[in-house]
């Protein structure tokens, strides 16, 4: 009798360990599956986050323009109303940048 359920114990092995083999091969597909779909997740969100980043790059740049053109437009527009203040401001600032570069 002893003999008897080692060979049934043998194939019930076999197939437990052919069942478990099929398991895992199984669970490297899905893992496999798993994979390739959150690298193309994040590949779209990158590619977004790419674009979202050069959008806010044009728009600082557009507003940083804008921002210029305003104050060139007033800077001329007080160099025209005070050209002898305009004169006198800026022999100052050389006279200072001058004494400063003598230390």
């Amino acid at each position: 009798m002893s003999l008897d359920s080692k060979t049934k114990a043998q194939p019930t092995a076999a197939t437990d360990i052919e069942a478990v083999s099929r398991q895992l091969a199984s669970l490297r597909e899905d893992m496999s599956r798993l994979t390739e779909t959150v690298s193309a997740i994040a590949g779209r969100r990158g590619s977004h986050m790419a674009a979202d980043i050069a959008e806010g790059f044009d728009q600082a740049r557009h507003y940083a323009e804008s921002k210029g053109r305003s104050a060139e437009a007033q800077v001329e527009e007080s160099v025209a109303a005070h050209p002898f203040m305009t004169i006198g401001l800026a022999a100052g600032a050389g006279f200072l940048v001058g004494a400063l570069s003598r230390r």
